[in-house]
């Protein structure tokens, strides 16, 4: 009984350490098996690890790459925009001085027209000068033969007519419209002022009667007019063009008494038979000589102005009123 119950316990150790040895071996199988598992993860890892990094070296090197390209070209942009930068710099430098240098030629420009104008201006001057004369016209009481008043103002030796000299002058110098009359002076004195030649004259009439034309004829003229008037003015014929250049010459009471004074403008607009003129045009002025600058050549005479609000504008009465 006892030996059974030996065996029967001894088999349950078997039993139990066969079990034991059993479980032992499928947990080392089982452990076993994880680990190879567990490897394989981790080559995955390692695996997907390796494939990464070679990525992100990829990644490196290309942006080491653009990077490196970038500096190079920004360099390069860099230096263009240098060289750029000179060129405009060097290209204003050349502007400014081209343009300071058509400046200065324009500035010469000016001044050479200037110049050449007023050298045009002076050699008509001295041309025309001792054509135009100063009258002083005398009205004489028809009763008493006293002196009644005098008028006074400019004109231009010429020939007239049957006339051998003859002065072109206004009619309200000639005659008493002054006075809200149309007589005629009895008597004008004729100055030439630079040679201080005066001569009297009692021969004066009116041209025409419904414009301001006078007219005063020298009877005896001396061998000074005759000179003068080998070479007679010349006549405009015809019409100035808007803006053309014109000088009055003539003895304005405010002006030297001994020496033309001149005015010089433009013919800024017609009026039926008047040029108005921006030229000054004073008193004493009148009945003097328009000359036309561009054609060298008498316009007609210097006569009323018309005042605006900004300023005043003479009139020249044209001379083609007597010739046509």
């Amino acid at each position: 009984m006892l030996l059974m119950s030996l065996k029967f316990k001894k088999e349950k150790i078997i039993q139990i350490l066969t079990l034991l040895f059993l479980m032992l071996l499928v947990g080392f199988y089982l452990g076993f098996k994880r680990v190879g598992e567990i490897r394989t993860d981790l080559l995955l890892v390692n695996n997907l690890i390796s494939k990464n990094q070679r990525e992100l070296e990829n990644i490196v090197s290309e942006v080491k790459l653009l990077q490196r390209v970038n500096e190079e070209g920004l360099s390069k942009l860099e230096i263009e925009l240098s060289v750029e930068k000179e060129r405009r710099t060097s290209i204003e430098k050349q502007q400014l001085k081209d343009k300071a240098l058509a400046q200065k030629q324009l500035l010469s420009l000016e001044e050479q027209i200037i110049e050449s104008k007023k050298n045009i201006l002076i050699g008509i001057v001295n041309q025309w000068e001792p054509y135009v004369v100063s009258l002083e016209c005398s009205f004489y009481s028809s009763s008493t033969d006293s002196l009644l008043f005098q008028s006074s103002g400019s004109g231009l030796l010429t020939e007239w007519g049957d006339a051998s000299a003859t002065v072109l002058t206004n009619k309200h110098i000639v005659t008493a419209m002054f006075l809200d009359r149309s007589d005629l002076a009895n008597e004008c004195m004729i100055t030439f002022p630079q040679k201080d030649i005066s001569i009297i004259s009692k021969k004066v009439k009116v041209l025409v009667e419904d414009y301001d034309w006078g007219l005063v004829t020298i009877d005896f003229p001396n061998d000074y007019i005759k000179s003068l008037l080998q070479n007679s003015p010349s006549l405009c014929s015809k019409t100035p063009t808007l803006g053309n250049s014109v000088a009055i010459l003539g003895y304005p009471s405010i002006g030297d008494q001994k020496n033309v004074t001149v005015t010089e403008g433009i013919i800024a607009g017609f009026d039926s038979d008047y040029f108005i003129t921006s030229a000054k045009v004073e008193k004493g002025n009148s009945g003097g000589a328009a000359v036309s600058l561009e054609n060298n050549c008498y316009l007609g005479t210097p006569t009323f102005s018309k005042t605006g609000e900004i300023e005043s504008l003479a009139r020249i009465l044209d001379v083609r009123v007597l010739t046509q």
